[in-house]
């Protein structure tokens, strides 16, 4: 099971790319992505439609935003860490930061999604230590 989880991550990020969207096939209907308390934009988008609208929005605030992995666990979840890495469409400011993301999956389909600026906030909330 944790090496499929680790390949529909990659297939997400690839389908992410190409369309800025996620199919139903990747997304559970009563999927949540979870912004941490620090971001411009807080909270919880619940359900698929809310989910790609936070998508969308990436691509339309950042020009080729890229999140670039270094190095991923699997513990039942999928835990990547990296850097983001873009330019501001409206400023054109090149950003690269660290990022971190937490991907958990039921019946091959993603329910949630939380993501982080740091790598020790990405693990410590998955219960893990640098």
């Amino acid at each position: 099971m944790s090496e499929e989880n680790v390949e529909r991550f990659r297939r997400i990020y690839e389908e992410w790319y190409a369309r800025h969207e996620l199919g139903p096939g990747f997304l559970a209907e009563e999927v949540d992505w979870i912004n941490p308390h620090d971001a411009v934009e807080r909270g919880i988008r619940k359900g698929a439609d809310s989910f790609n609208d936070a998508i969308r929005s990436v691509f339309e605030a950042w020009e080729d935003a890229r999140f670039e992995t270094d190095r991923i666990i699997e513990s039942g979840e999928v835990i990547a860490l990296g850097h983001v890495r873009g330019r501001g469409r409206t400023a054109g400011l090149e950003v690269s930061r660290a990022h971190g993301e937490i991907w958990t999956f039921r019946d091959g389909r993603v329910i949630r999604m939380r993501w982080f600026h740091r790598h020790s906030e990405t693990l410590k909330a998955a219960g893990l230590s640098e």
